[in-house]
């Protein structure tokens, strides 16, 4: 065998070798690393709402001196309310005994957001949670100059019983009978405490 075919050989082999390190090196740079974990999680019905929203003493439709005012229903999901109230261009109009909450778990309430739509007719709102002696037990604020108010808010903890929500609004004035106003509550209620109490978290 001549050198020049020796030194041919040589230079295949490390070409080879160098292929086959590049090829290994390109693997490692390009390879994903998946690790796989199993959780398992059994889902199973709650009974018992921990909060009922209904229809208070001082509201429509049950009451149909007060429906021209407001009307005031829970929602189907039983974690909110619907209120229709009707402004006129005073200072403010409150709405006692309203709504009715029945508290079957203690826990925090607290509103995780509030979403308005049409004329700004409200500049303030807050709703009062009362006990059932009259005492007021949770002041939370839904809007502030006719913006939502910081969500989610302090959360405000609730023994089991009942309680009414009254409802304090603050109008944009003057008032036109062309205007009209939505605002949409969506509340949450954290049901497992600790020893600093019960904390507002956000609802993804």
């Amino acid at each position: 065998m001549s050198i020049t075919a020796t030194r041919s050989n040589k230079r295949r082999k490390v070409l080879t070798l160098v292929a086959i390190a590049l090829a290994a090196v390109a693997t490692i740079a390009l390879a994903d690393v998946i690790y796989v974990y199993t959780g398992t999680i059994n889902a199973m019905p709650y009974t018992t709402t921990p909060l009922v929203f209904s229809t208070g003493p001082n509201a429509g439709p049950s009451d149909t001196a007060a429906e021209p005012f407001i009307n005031f229903t829970g929602t189907n999901t039983g974690t909110g309310f619907t209120a229709t109230i009707a402004l006129t261009n005073s200072s403010a109009a409150y709405f006692y005994q309203a709504g009715t909450l029945t508290v079957n778990t203690a826990g925090g309430i607290y509103v995780n957001s509030v979403i308005t739509s049409g004329s700004s007719m409200i500049n303030t709102m807050t709703i009062y949670i009362m006990s059932s002696s009259g005492s007021t037990v949770c002041t939370i604020p839904v809007l502030s100059n006719g913006n939502p108010a910081t969500t989610p808010s302090s959360s405000c903890s609730l023994s089991t019983g009942t309680y009414y929500i009254n409802i304090y609004v603050v109008p944009n004035t003057p008032i036109h009978s062309t205007y009209s106003e939505t605002v949409t509550v969506n509340f949450g209620y954290n049901v497992v405490g600790s020893q600093s109490g019960y904390t507002s978290i956000p609802v993804p």
